[in-house]
């Protein structure tokens, strides 16, 4: 990626989630990133194209963050619980890109097409979801109730975590995960 369009990117989601779209002017974006405003005209047609290339990009960047150590032969349970972890210390490590997927996984702001795009990225982890299912390891739901489930566990752990970070340690973070897996184990 071009230098200049990280940049971009890196001040924008700061100010989108301190700010909000409407918070935060595109000169000002321009600004915090160090480049003029043509600049960003430049890499991004319209503020609405910005934030739909900021939301593909964090998505892509948990996508990585969450599957860089999967490894198809483990046992589902020990790739399950790596994901979960994963997930979990990028909400922690990488509160920006967190939040900002988490305020505007449901804006308006995002275009359908975006939101196809980066979801059609995670096909691969439904596909782990039904392998579980199949095998007769987790319980038998709808992708949809699965995923709520798994987000919501991660969004409730790195909360605590936030509001608790002397309590964040590897015997906490497990049991945090085993409550996750109490729940979709049969």
């Amino acid at each position: 990626m071009n230098e200049k369009k990280q940049l971009l990117l890196n001040a924008a989601l700061k100010l989108f989630v301190e700010k909000g779209f409407h918070g935060t002017s595109t000169s000002e974006i321009a600004k915090t990133a160090g480049v003029a405003t043509g600049t960003l005209f430049h890499h991004f047609k319209t503020k609405q194209e910005l934030i739909n290339s900021l939301y593909l990009y964090t998505k892509e960047q948990l996508l990585i963050a969450i599957t860089i150590d999967y490894q198809d032969s483990e046992q589902f349970k020990s790739n399950l619980k790596r994901l979960w972890l994963n997930f979990t210390h990028f909400g922690i490590e990488k509160s920006d890109m967190y939040q900002f997927i988490i305020i505007f996984h449901s804006s308006p702001y995002i275009t359908s097409l975006t939101k196809e795009q980066a979801e059609t990225r995670f096909d691969d982890l439904l596909t782990f979801y039904r392998k579980g299912i199949e095998n007769q390891e987790i319980k038998t739901v709808k992708d949809e109730m699965m995923v709520e489930f798994f987000l919501g566990t991660i969004f409730s752990t790195v909360n605590y975590f936030t509001k608790h970070p002397e309590r964040l340690n590897e015997k906490n973070m497990n049991l945090s995960f085993e409550l996750f897996w109490d729940g979709i184990s049969k």
